[in-house]
């Protein structure tokens, strides 16, 4: 009978979209939509939206409504 189990080398798993990375792309002064900061990191929309909402939860940006129902996002 062959050997079934799997054998794991060198396995680590390393977050590519981190906070500092989606804090470095926002701005004080400029609203950022989500499609800007997805197209500027490279990440799905899903990502952005949990790594925004997270950082909206923990106070470190706002939600900013634009254009009926449209928004972007400001660091605070």
């Amino acid at each position: 009978m062959p050997d079934l189990s799997i054998e794991v080398k060198n396995m680590s798993y390393e977050t590519q979209y981190t906070e500092e990375k989606f804090m470095e792309v926002l701005s004080c002064e400029v609203i950022k939509s989500t499609a800007a900061i997805m197209k500027t990191l490279g990440c799905s929309r899903n990502t952005a939206k949990v790594m925004l909402t997270k950082l909206e939860y923990e106070g470190k940006i706002k939600k900013i409504t634009i254009e009926g129902n449209g928004y972007g996002w400001l660091k605070v």
